[in-house]
């Protein structure tokens, strides 16, 4: 009778081993990382439409400030005034800019994502 191979008798091999290994850090960075880039496009989106709506409606500065803030802690983004900038002229230009940052939890070390935000029918800088 012929000797079963290591194969044959249930062992894994070390590339294997490596191979589930990164597969499965994959994974886990996917897991963390995606969702708030998810939520930042979802913020992203929302700001467009937001200084699209507001274009030529009657909102003012801080008015318009004040919704940004809400429509971002309705994706779970909490923003306080110093993080929105929000500038709107008579006539036709307004511009949002947000500046923002979510701290990620990787179990070896912490990373913290940075995220600017903005939209209008022209770029303005955030302070």
């Amino acid at each position: 009778m012929m000797p079963a191979n290591r194969s044959e008798r249930g062992f894994l091999s070390i590339s294997a081993i490596f191979g589930l290994a990164l597969v499965g850090a994959v994974i886990f960075l996917a897991i963390k990382l995606l969702p708030p880039y998810i939520t930042n496009y979802q913020v992203q989106d929302a700001m467009d439409n937001l200084a699209r709506n507001s274009t030529y409606s009657p909102i003012t500065e801080a008015e318009l400030k004040k919704e940004v803030i809400k429509q971002a802690r309705g994706f779970g983004v909490p923003l306080d005034d110093r993080q929105v900038t929000v500038e709107k002229t008579t006539g036709s230009s307004v511009g949002i800019a947000i500046r923002y940052e979510v701290p990620v939890d990787l179990v070896a070390r912490q990373v913290v994502l940075q995220f600017n935000v903005t939209a209008g029918n022209r770029n303005i800088v955030s302070r």
